[in-house]
């Protein structure tokens, strides 16, 4: 049997391994030139045939996994205003205008935040940083009515900002086929888990003393504590996770050639458009997830078409 290998296990990089406030991420870095991040639903993986051109396996055939993420429309509902201090970001306004918002989504908001008039709030001249509040339309994934609100980075002018604000955006505007993105989502939930499972620590012999999934010792006597490096029994799983530069293979809105016959397992059809990522992605069925311009950008933008078959 091959020995299993889980190198990001007992990574301190992850540390610490606590619950995520939230159901979808919290994103505070941002970059590129306009609309920096885009909101997605997973809806399972699927398989393609490609053309590699790299690696020992350049100019051959092979099949690899990819992800298919819903992108139903997105909506600005608000400018937020930022100032730079020594070592952080301070907010210091927000301008609310939903007056352009379809009336079937403006139901769907009071679900999420109260409001009273449909424009509040100020604008700020002199801010240093502006970002844009979004909100989700999952009703048009039939997945469920509430919709998420977060936001994200708005590298334009304060006009350009302006004229957003309550219009509907979608996917190909801001991204296209054959870009790399930053995906970040919430890890699947497991609850509290042991040292084996969670950490990766070797089974210990049958004959041991006091029983095989513990780690061995959990320090010296002096000084007297646990060292927070010691595995430990806690949480794993529902992590905040970013994967790094994910190939966008296909952005349509041609559903006859996604969804399967009966439907993806534990999703169901997909309503909107689409997007298939190379690869896997952080997270369960039906969670959101965040797409956003690459941190680490690689230089090539590749023709899928050439590729793909």
């Amino acid at each position: 049997m091959v020995t299993p290998h889980g190198p990001g296990r007992g990574s301190l990089q992850f540390w610490p391994r606590v619950r995520a406030k939230r159901i979808y991420p919290r994103i505070s870095f941002f970059c590129g030139k306009s609309l920096s991040a885009f909101a997605a639903y997973k809806v399972g993986m699927v398989q393609y045939s490609r053309i590699e051109i790299k690696g020992i396996n350049k100019g051959k055939e092979i099949i690899r996994a990819a992800t298919v993420l819903e992108v139903p429309p997105l909506y600005p509902i608000a400018i937020v205003f930022y100032k730079k201090i020594i070592y952080e970001k301070k907010k210091i306004g927000e301008y609310f205008n939903i007056k352009e918002l379809p009336k079937e989504f403006k139901k769907d908001l009071k679900r999420k935040i109260k409001f009273k008039n449909d424009e509040y709030g100020k604008i700020v001249e002199d801010s240093d940083e502006i970002r844009l509040k979004i909100a989700t339309f999952p009703r048009k994934t039939k997945l469920k009515k509430k919709p998420e609100i977060f936001e994200v980075g708005f590298f334009e002018n304060l006009e350009k900002a302006k004229e957003l604000l309550g219009k509907e955006i979608k996917i190909e505007n801001f991204f296209s086929e054959g870009e790399y993105i930053d995906v970040t989502a919430i890890t699947k939930g497991k609850g509290t888990q042991g040292v084996i499972k969670r950490f990766g620590v070797k089974l210990r012999e049958h004959k041991s003393k006091k029983g095989r999934r513990r780690v061995g010792s959990i320090g010296s006597t002096t000084p007297r504590k646990v060292d927070w490096r010691v595995p430990m029994p806690g949480q794993m799983g529902f992590h905040q996770r970013t994967d790094y530069n994910k190939l966008i293979l296909k952005i349509s809105d041609k559903l006859d050639e996604i969804n399967p016959k009966g439907g993806f397992k534990d999703y169901g059809f997909v309503n909107t458009k689409y997007i298939l990522v190379d690869g896997s992605i952080p997270g369960p069925r039906k969670r959101l997830i965040i797409l956003r311009k690459p941190k680490k950008a690689k230089k090539e933008i590749l023709q899928i078409n050439e590729i793909i078959k």
